[in-house]
């Protein structure tokens, strides 16, 4: 397939595209080894030649942003003038037609390392860990091989999957192996869900309290700290699909290691590993996202490396609380890139799975809460 290109610095083209659509689009493009950047500047370049695109469903569509070529927005914005079509009318028109194009493959094209998603916000209690646990969940449900970090010190999802702590100075710890102090193959540190809907693929790396003292002990390593994450996790890598990080809850150096982790690697497509947001629909989640994303931009500038943001995940949002946590949802909908991959409302189930100790997916496999847990890993796993 030829991808367009041209000179210049690329463009930011914003518009609004039905989540179907962005799941689709990024799904396709990896299957065909392209960015997501690459594949909408070849579903424009064949719009352009079609004048006769019919009409596409866009009701749900939400703010979106890409990279074209020099000049690429702007063409774009005059050719829909030209067919008397709103921007987010055009672009649905291309994204369709692109897909109609580019049958599904039933390989990819280009060979991926495993997959790092790390869950994490500079703001305690906003869902962090309900969000990294159901998405490994449904990750696993999605037939997918997958590795869930309890990387909080204080050991929540641990125990809310009904799982024990790993005890102290075992030399079975997380924090024992990157310091290259473990005395058993962290392959033995491993719990495996039981739950049939898994089927053996959900793994669970257990939390343990030393963790508390990682910032302490880590600070005196003088060489080799970014990589001590990706050094402990090797020896079990191949045997995943996707790895996910429940994030500690405040910034420091598990934080940087952390996000060392999830940079993308060398071959790998934009947008695949990186941070993935939960937030909620208020002030301080917009103020903790500035100094998480500083953070980012450091670690990024000081070791040159490339941390993708995934996305934001609204959670327990309800719009009864008033006017003002509307607007904060809306504000964080209007962001483009990254944007909202999805909204979760504050519902029973989270709160009933929790008490339980049990998996979401297992509680209440048909709750909304659920249905979005799988959507959002569709869209993720592309």
């Amino acid at each position: 397939m030829t991808v367009p290109h041209g000179g210049g610095t690329p463009e930011k083209l914003i518009v609004n595209l039905t989540p179907e659509l962005r799941r689709d689009l990024k799904i396709r493009a990896t299957e065909h080894g392209l960015n997501v950047t690459d594949a909408t500047a070849h579903a424009l370049s064949l719009w352009y030649e079609r004048v006769d695109s019919p009409a596409v469903e866009v009701k749900g569509a939400k703010s979106w942003g890409t990279y074209l070529p020099a000049g690429g927005v702007s063409r774009f914005v005059a050719e829909c003038e030209r067919r008397g079509i709103a921007k987010t009318q055009g672009i649905a028109q291309a994204v369709t037609g692109w897909l109609m194009a580019q049958p599904s493959l039933t390989q990819r094209l280009i060979s991926q390392p495993v997959q790092r998603i790390l869950v994490a916000i500079q703001k305690g209690g906003v869902g962090k860990t309900f969000v990294a646990s159901g998405l490994a969940q449904a990750f696993a449900e999605l037939g997918l091989r997958v590795l869930l970090i309890d990387y909080d010190p204080q050991g929540h999802m641990t125990r809310r999957l009904g799982q024990k702590l790993i005890p102290m100075d075992s030399g079975a710890s997380l924090l024992e192996h990157m310091l290259g102090k473990g005395r058993k193959h962290i392959r033995r540190s491993l719990a495996v869900l039981p739950q049939e809907r898994f089927a053996g693929r959900l793994h669970l790396l257990p939390a343990c309290h030393d963790a508390f003292l990682f910032d302490a002990v880590m600070s005196s390593m003088r060489t080799g700290r970014e990589e001590s994450l990706a050094r402990a996790l090797e020896p079990i890598e191949k045997d995943y699909d996707v790895i996910v990080l429940d994030g500690p809850p405040s910034l420091g150096l598990a934080m940087d290691i952390a996000m060392h982790y999830a940079q993308r690697r060398e071959g790998e497509l934009a947008d695949r590993s990186g941070v993935l947001m939960p937030v909620w629909a208020d002030t301080p989640s917009f103020e903790a996202y500035d100094l998480f994303n500083t953070q980012r931009q450091q670690l990024m500038s000081m070791t040159r490396v490339q941390v993708d943001e995934l996305g934001f995940v609204v959670n327990t949002y309800d719009g009864r609380r008033g006017a003002s946590v509307q607007k904060k949802k809306e504000e964080w909908e209007e962001r483009a890139n990254p944007g909202v991959i999805q909204i979760f409302g504050d519902l029973k189930e989270q709160r009933d799975a929790t008490d339980r100790s049990t998996p979401l997916l297992e509680w209440a496999p048909d709750c909304e809460l659920a249905q979005g847990l799988r959507s959002m890993a569709r869209e993720l796993a592309a």
